[in-house]
């Protein structure tokens, strides 16, 4: 809990999270700077046409978790917090979408802008789930459990109220593995960025590296992922998609698409320094804070539970 204003609950998660989102915002903008595009116009599009198909597709794709719940208890199921990453990159590929339409950039290189942004923004935010318990680990025991292994004991935290029989267990710190591999893959990507042979290899290379890295990061976790059948997942069925879209975004990039050099004398600090951009990326950051840390009454909702014997899981 960071702090609350009256019923209102504002978690460590709601700083982390806009923190995040920010970075990767601004990056974005740097890359669509490195290659010639005007970011003070770019952010506002970005700002209007880009958010809010992603906040639809993650929250959308979080509910798609539990379509059985849904229809056992549709109300609890909507009200409670929660979001999908994957959702959030269909959403962010319709926006783009659009976007390619009205500036006249080709979509792939858009895809390339969000590719290099991703790892960063989702290492910080690995670290928001860790401080906040989602997207927990599975029991670590032995030598490694001593070494490694992390306990939540709070009763605000996401494991806790999910699962409390993992209060005061050692398990692995599944969140903190993601957030090393994921800034070892922002870095790879930046020091990539002048040898990209053409539009939408760095989406490519993305969509196919960041599944590998999620199927992967499945053996430690243990959160409730949405089973389809057996021990196949939404997770599992979605980085399957996205392997295929980025060999798609290869094959078009290489057969269609050009090589855009960026210029890499063109620093962070100088789209930070743009008064122009630097308020849409701080409003961006609050937007996504608000949405993914901001309770009501209790951690775990957004309104007050309609119903007497509240649904237990977050």
């Amino acid at each position: 809990m960071l702090f609350r204003i009256g019923n209102w609950l504002f978690t460590t998660y709601a700083f982390l999270a806009g923190t995040a989102i920010a970075t990767g915002f601004a990056v974005i903008l740097w890359f669509d700077a490195m290659h010639g595009m005007d970011v003070a116009y770019l952010a506002k599009i970005y700002v209007f046409l880009l958010i809010p198909p992603i906040l639809v597709g993650l929250r959308l794709f979080s509910v798609m978790l539990e379509w059985r719940e849904l229809f056992r208890r549709p109300i609890a199921t909507l009200i409670k917090p929660g979001y999908m990453m994957h959702g959030g990159l269909a959403g962010g590929f319709v926006g783009f979408l659009a976007i390619s339409s009205i500036v006249d950039v080709p979509l792939l290189r858009l895809l390339d802008a969000s590719a290099l942004a991703l790892p960063l923004a989702e290492a910080i935010a690995r670290l928001g789930c860790f401080v906040y318990g989602c997207c927990w680990g599975r029991p670590i025991r032995g030598r490694w459990g001593a070494r490694f292994g992390v306990r939540y004991t709070s009763k605000d935290a996401k494991v806790v109220r999910a699962a409390p029989h993992l209060q005061n267990v050692k398990i692995h710190p599944a969140q903190l593995y993601a957030l090393v591999v994921y800034l070892g893959l922002f870095t790879v990507f930046y020091a990539l960025l002048p040898y990209l042979p053409f539009d939408g290899a760095l989406a490519g290379i993305y969509l196919i590296g960041h599944s590998i890295i999620r199927y992967s990061l499945e053996h430690f976790r243990q959160d409730d992922r949405g089973r389809l059948w057996g021990k196949v997942t939404h997770t599992n069925l979605y980085s399957a998609i996205m392997i295929i879209a980025g060999v798609l975004a290869l094959f078009h990039g290489a057969t269609y698409g050009v090589r855009s050099v960026p210029d890499m004398g063109i620093r962070m600090v100088h789209v930070l320094a743009n008064t122009s951009v630097l308020p849409w990326i701080v409003l961006c950051g609050l937007i996504f804070g608000f949405a993914y840390g901001v309770h009501y009454k209790q951690v775990g909702s957004w309104i007050q539970h309609p119903d007497p014997d509240p649904d237990p899981r977050p």
